[in-house]
């Protein structure tokens, strides 16, 4: 039976619509600088207290803010701050556990429990279906936040083992048959985490600092889990209820151990740009690991939404492709994206979450940067209207 449905699984995913890179189409080198300025401005309309972004590219670069980075104090808004940058944490973590696979330490290929016996109810759950969303594994992120605010205030001081997290997924029912399907899950990423420090004998924050921060000179990332703040300059979040009209929650510190190697790494815009420009450019993994990477399959229907190993792929509007991951973490959401050579880059931030309307705005800014003009208005291509799916649930954009 078990190898039926191994069989089935392969059958399933050789089926799904497995996209190489996508061909590079001509797009000015330049962004569009007042459509940008104008997706921030839709950002703060849409309930964000502050935006910025952070476009480098052959000519230079370009920087725009709009709003406050602190609502209390009145600062603007400033693209040298650090700022929490959720999911985006999941291709540090992607790069490191393909560092791995390069070194002969790790096979993506075999099943998780070789590396971790006993861990996972299923021995057909490979590391590359973690890597791809594809194991199955429920995100227990959907009940932790079930109620947004109560359940962040729960988590925000707590100090999680993994082994911790990766039991509150195994008390829920699976969503598919490993390999069979995507699936967005946190789980995965915590699970690798687990794998990086089994393989190496470190702490995901020292494979992070070695492998990434120190080598491409990343001064303002950092993974300080489990301390709670955010050193030097940096941007307040807020959290927007589920009730509406309430009022915003200050979340800037927190453990974030609810997602440490899914999501608790800490940045800023030109650190952003840098790693997704040297990943893409070929600085951080040998080539057919990279193309690893960037071998997708579809997320959602509109077939401009791609992901493969803890990277996304964005088809937009002007035939570009971009390839990089979102972040929503309890106060920000972030967009951190490169064209396949890695010359032109994009990272933006707003200072809130739960606000489906002020991410979707967000996501402006990648039209107005890659295709040089305004983000279309709501159609079939995506950006117009809410996203397909988010890094975390989201109550209150529902």
């Amino acid at each position: 039976m078990n190898r039926r449905l191994a069989l089935g699984a392969a059958l399933l995913a050789v089926m799904a619509a497995v996209a190489p890179a996508a061909t590079a189409h001509a797009a000015p080198t330049t962004p569009d600088l007042d459509a940008l300025t104008q997706a921030l401005r839709n950002t703060t309309a849409a309930g964000a207290p502050g935006a910025m972004a952070r476009f480098s590219g052959p000519d230079g670069v370009s920087v725009k803010t709009v709003g406050v980075r602190d609502k209390i104090t009145g600062s603007a808004m400033d693209a040298r701050a650090r700022f929490r940058i959720g999911s985006v944490t999941k291709t540090f973590t992607s790069v490191v556990l393909l560092q791995l696979v390069d070194e002969g330490k790790v096979d993506p290929d075999t099943s998780v429990n070789r590396y971790l016996p006993g861990l996972l109810p299923d021995d057909r759950i490979t590391v590359r279906h973690l890597l791809s969303h594809r194991s199955g594994l429920s995100d227990y992120t959907n009940a932790m936040f079930e109620h947004t605010v109560p359940g962040f205030e729960a988590v925000r001081n707590r100090v999680f083992g993994y082994q911790e997290l990766v039991n509150l997924s195994l008390a829920e029912p699976r969503t598919n048959e490993p390999g069979a399907a995507y699936a967005y899950s946190n789980t995965n990423f915590v699970v690798l985490g687990m794998l990086i420090e089994k393989a190496t004998g470190n702490a995901v924050a020292k494979e992070y600092e070695r492998r990434i921060f120190k080598p491409l000179k990343l001064r303002n990332t950092s993974y300080v889990h489990p301390g709670t703040q955010i050193r030097g300059p940096h941007a307040h979040g807020y959290l927007h209820p589920d009730e509406a009209g309430a009022p915003l929650v200050d979340s800037t510190e927190q453990t974030v151990s609810w997602a440490q190697s899914a999501g608790a790494v800490i940045s800023d815009p030109a650190d952003l740009n840098t790693f997704t420009s040297a990943l893409l450019g070929g600085r951080l993994l040998p080539a057919r690991l990279l193309d690893a990477m960037l071998t997708v399959t579809p997320t959602d229907t509109t077939n401009t939404r791609f992901y493969g190993l803890g990277l996304r792929r964005y088809d937009l509007s002007c035939g570009t492709s971009v390839y990089g991951h979102t972040g929503t973490v309890q106060g920000f959401y972030t967009y951190a994206f490169s064209t396949r050579d890695g010359r032109r880059s994009l990272a933006a931030m707003a200072n809130t979450s739960n606000r489906g309307q002020a991410n979707t705005a967000l996501g402006g800014t990648l039209e107005a940067a890659f295709c040089g003009k305004p983000a279309p208005k709501a159609t079939a291509r995506g950006f117009g209207i809410a996203p397909a799916e988010m890094d975390l649930p989201e109550r209150n954009a529902r």
